[in-house]
């Protein structure tokens, strides 16, 4: 149901008129005017001059920010084209229920380094400290978003090997500015909210910056959009309805009994004798996707109650503050702090009740007249997958906090001499707690003692909390010391930096003992924890060769605890060519340690949604995931070539060719790819990674391990646009970025040939953004448009050759426009009012209509949001 309250109503009127008109982008309020220095991402040597950079750049600076109007910072960046095959955000029905991270080219996001001010930041325990959770950073306290599409290990260490995000915080903001900002969604009750404050004050001798912001979302519920919400069709129109074939949002896990004898071969499922078509049970459908054309099954809608997209409350805030010491030290400290909240939805428990009495009256079977008549001997088994709706829904709450402290000092030792030294403490905190789970130990107790499970005495008794409690910490001492090295082609003096760091990890992850005793239905999980620590040693030189061009050589020795030593060197050079033309390129090799939840930890259970093709059915499937301590780093190589050209005053063009290999790739092999190996003939090992199926075919579970086995090889070319009017009707600004993949060069499955998948299922090769900005007088107007190009409907597996192969039709591409208009009254502040995803447009959907769990790293199901903003700045 799609509402219209009086906020969208007068938001939409206005917005149809300033969509006649030129658009633009409100310009942001920017005090840091005073530049002592500059760093570029992507090396660490400090110079005072404006000077081109010979990596790949792209950044995003705070005037493009505001101008995308978006709640959080992690939404900024999922709108990249440079997030090429999308990235996790907030999504309920998961313990990362609250983090969001960066896949930079695809490759992804334990391949993506991020960074606060160049500096590395914890990375979330939810994910084994393998990428940083960007909900935890302040959007208030962002100036620019530098994105380094380049390899930088050389610079950076393990992480950097698709590239670099880098957060350039507010140093010398002065003043105070508020904001407040309230969204309303047009497809549902939800919307979200937002209040921050960034000040600053200094003087000759320091300055202290500080932000703090609070906002929150809303969930969405999957029966608020009609692609989420649980259906029923006959698709093949034989009047039968089959679960999962012919429903999406519904399980077998209702009331329905699985009997198999490993003498007599026999397989059957049933429906319980009691199968219920309200409170969210379905009734009967038949078990053709279990393998079992004519049985029954009881089924429950499960996407009735169930929330899609998390909610996230956060407050977050930083503070930075530099101080003169003496006439040649400056000592500084920054910091991180962040409390953040989640909560999702589960529908209520569903978990197998192992050997249920067989006089129990749900019970389908006659076992005592299958027994005589020999369908089955007393060898047989007797199983039931149930939903347990008098526990209640599960719900998931999940705490983050975060502290991250620096402090250090930096300053001269002679005139040519200078030095940064800091050393940094950061921790970052995850607590879940899960609601109405079942504990199987109360089932048991409620049977021994012939209480109903179904009566409210058996609730209670049978209602589990889960908790599960992670943390990472980090600590770094880090120092460099930046020389003059020298005039040696007479094109200007060069630079040399010499540093070294030390960095202690640690990374915890403890379930509750009846979780990881496997005593709680509807929960899986095991404890896990790691420790390592690394030292480093790095060089830059950068040297003019003439007036106009520089070459920047790097590199970079680790030396691991766990896996060994890694050198990463790297090369770069750019020349301007003319005033108005410079060209650049860059090679380098990197490596990615593996994450500590790869490395160490017992084996751990999910329920992963995958499509088999040996018997033609998609559904959850079983499956065990391990560790393996022996796990060696990746290692790649990278390389960019580009340029710029400013062809008339005020209109560039920028063009940047890349190219990433990676090898000994580590992989977690989950269901879908074992699953083709499967079809494909693949031998597993029948004690490691493997698929073990019935004797009728249908899979019973899926093991696998962490393991250094593949390759990447991915390329393709960025191009970007700028141009600027000033004429008598304003000021206009055009900007566009074309981030275009020519290759994806892959393991496409678990021991699978190496072939090119771009294209593929999820895997566009085309994402652009485009803006267009005016302004004239007080007037401000955004409007912003990202596009998804479109990819195949899906992939196959080639039984024969082994080959996976993918089909001619495509999905269609997805284009979302927002449209935003402000006014700036002065000392009485910016008001600003708009919409994103302005046209309403729904996400793509799968072949079937579906929006799939992994559609919403690509497409988010939001839709369209109305919001005003309101910003007062004092000086």
């Amino acid at each position: 149901m799609r509402k219209r309250t009086a906020l969208s109503a007068a938001i939409s009127g206005i917005l149809c008129g300033a969509a006649m008109t030129p658009a633009g982008v409100a310009v942001a309020q920017d005090s840091d005017d005073y530049i002592e220095e500059i760093i570029t991402t992507g090396s660490r040597i400090v110079r005072t001059d404006k000077f081109d950079t010979a990596g790949h750049v792209v950044a995003i600076d705070e005037q493009q920010i505001d101008a995308l109007a978006q709640l959080n910072i992690a939404d900024v960046l999922r709108s990249s084209p440079l997030n090429a095959y999308g990235s996790y955000s907030e999504t309920s029905g998961s313990s990362w229920a609250g983090d969001a991270f960066f896949d930079l080219r695809g490759l992804g996001a334990q391949r993506t380094l991020v960074l606060v001010d160049g500096m590395r930041t914890p990375g979330s325990p939810n994910r084994g400290a393998d990428a940083v959770n960007i909900n935890l950073l302040p959007m208030v306290a962002i100036q620019r978003v530098d994105i380094l599409a380049d390899g930088a290990s050389a610079v950076y260490g393990s992480d950097a090997v698709a590239g670099v995000v880098n957060l350039v915080m507010h140093k010398n903001f002065e003043g105070i500015q508020l904001s407040a900002r309230y969204g309303d969604r047009e497809n549902d009750d939800g919307g979200d909210q937002a209040i921050s404050l960034l000040a600053g004050v200094g003087n000759d001798k320091g300055h202290v910056t500080f932000a703090l912001e609070y906002s929150h979302r809303d969930p969405i519920f999957d029966a608020d959009r009609e692609y989420t919400a649980p259906w029923i069709r006959d698709t093949n129109g034989d009047g039968e309805i089959h679960a999962y074939t012919d429903t999406d949002g519904i399980s077998y896990y209702g009331r329905s009994w699985e009997l198999s004898d490993p003498v007599t071969g026999h397989y059957e499922w049933r429906a319980a004798a009691d199968c219920p078509t309200t409170g969210g049970f379905q009734g009967v459908m038949g078990s053709e996707a279990l393998g079992d054309p004519d049985g029954t099954l009881c089924t429950f809608a499960y996407a009735g109650v169930s929330a899609n997209r998390a909610e996230l409350k956060k407050i977050n805030s930083y503070a930075y503050a530099d101080y003169e010491a003496t006439e040649n030290v400056d000592l500084y400290a920054r910091g991180l702090f962040s409390k953040n909240e989640s909560f999702g939805r589960y529908a209520p428990p569903a978990a197998p009740w192992y050997s249920p009495p067989i006089t129990h009256a749900h019970n389908p079977y006659d076992i005592a007249q299958m027994i005589t008549d020999g369908t089955i001997t007393d060898q047989y088994n007797l199983d039931a997958t149930y939903r347990w709706t008098n526990i209640g829904t599960r719900d998931d709450n999940v705490d983050y906090t975060l502290w991250d402290l620096v402090v250090g000092a930096k300053g001269d030792v002679t005139d040519n001499v200078s030095f940064d030294f800091y050393v940094q403490e950061a921790r970052t905190d995850t607590r879940q707690i899960g609601t109405y789970y079942l504990s199987y130990t109360g089932l048991d107790y409620v049977i021994a003692n012939d209480i109903d499970p179904f009566s409210p005495l058996g609730a209670g008794a049978m209602r589990a909390t889960t908790v599960v409690d992670a943390y990472t910490e980090q600590m770094k001492v880090y120092g460099n010391v930046q020389f003059d090295a020298g005039d040696f082609f007479a094109g200007g003096t060069a630079i040399a930096l010499v540093g070294a760091e030390y960095v202690d990890l640690k990374y915890v992850n403890q379930y509750d003992a009846a979780s990881e005793a496997g005593l709680v239905g509807g929960s899986a999980g095991n404890s896990s924890s790691g420790e390592r620590d690394f030292s480093a040693v790095f060089f830059e030189y950068l040297m003019p060769v003439t007036e106009n061009s520089e070459l920047n050589i790097a590199g970079r020795y680790d030396d691991y605890s766990d896996f060994g030593s890694n050198f990463s060197p790297s090369i770069s050079y750019n020349i301007n060519v003319t005033d108005t033309l410079s060209l650049r390129a860059r090679w380098g090799e990197g490596f990615k340690a593996p994450a500590l939840d790869q490395l160490y930890g017992p084996e751990t259970f999910s329920a992963d949604t995958a499509y088999d093709p040996v018997t033609d059915t998609r559904r959850q499937f079983d499956t065990f995931i391990n560790t393996d301590p022996n796990l060696d780093a990746e290692s790649s190589m990278s390389y960019s070539i580009g340029g710029n050209w400013e062809y008339l005053e005020g209109h560039s063009i920028d063009l940047a060719y890349w190219n990433v290999e990676v090898e000994d790739v580590i992989t977690e092999p989950r269901a879908q790819s074992l699953l083709y190996a499967d079809a494909a003939g693949v031998v597993f090992d029948p004690n490691g990674t493997r698929v073990e199926r019935s004797p009728t075919g249908n899979v019973q579970a899926i093991y696998t391990w962490s393991t250094n086995s593949d390759k990447l090889e991915v390329n393709g070319i960025d191009l970007q646009l700028h141009s600027m009017f000033d004429t008598g009707w304003g000021m206009f600004q055009l900007d566009a970025f074309l981030s275009e993949q020519f290759e994806y060069m892959q393991n496409a499955y678990f021991k699978g040939g190496f072939q090119d998948t771009a294209g593929f299922f999820l895997q566009p090769t085309r994402r652009a953004q485009g803006s267009v900005m005016w302004n004239l007088s007080d007037h401000y107007v955004n409007w912003i448009i990202d596009y998804i190009g479109p990819h195949s409907e899906e992939d196959s597996i080639d039984q024969q050759t082994g080959v996976l192969t993918t089909s001619p039709n495509d999905l269609d591409s997805w284009t979302v426009m927002h449209l935003s208009y402000a006014y700036d009254a002065d000392r009485f502040g910016q008001v600003k009012i708009g919409a994103n995803n302005l046209l309403n447009e729904d996400p793509v959907l799968d072949i079937e209509g579906k929006y799939a769990s992994d559609f919403s790293y690509l497409y988010d199901a939001i839709g369209r949001v109305y919001f005003i903003e309101y910003t007062l700045s004092f000086d």
